[in-house]
């Protein structure tokens, strides 16, 4: 129950680029420049310093925006999940307080409606 809610904290938050609860940095392209072929998201070095180039799997400023107004206006039934509207902070860009069922039925059945049209198909 709980290792569900880290993986879907972890994935929401790489998708969203929350500062300091992305598991994107520079140890992780480190490795995806050491064990994957993947030439578009591997750590550019200059002579003076290392520019991390934003990922595909990546949501714009302006597409998390979306995500974030779109689930404050989410309502569920009684007793299918909490009101996941009060655990949206769109100033900060931030869900807080979700708890593994509310975890449980975002990845279920919210994370394909979400995410669908924003990210590309391939992801």
């Amino acid at each position: 129950m709980h290792i569900e809610k880290n993986m879907f904290e972890n994935i929401v938050n790489t998708i969203m680029d929350v500062k300091g609860k992305t598991k994107d940095n520079i140890k992780t392209r480190l490795d995806i420049a050491l064990f994957c072929n993947r030439k578009n998201i591997e750590l550019v070095c200059d002579e003076s310093r290392v520019a991390k180039p934003r990922a595909s799997f990546m949501l714009e400023k302006n597409a998390q925006l979306l995500v974030y107004k779109w689930l404050k206006s989410l309502y569920f039934l009684d007793g299918h999940a909490s009101n996941i509207s009060r655990l949206v902070n769109i100033e900060e860009c931030r869900l807080y307080g979700m708890k593994s069922h509310d975890c449980h039925v975002f990845m279920q059945t919210l994370i394909l409606l979400v995410f669908r049209d924003l990210l590309l198909k391939g992801i």
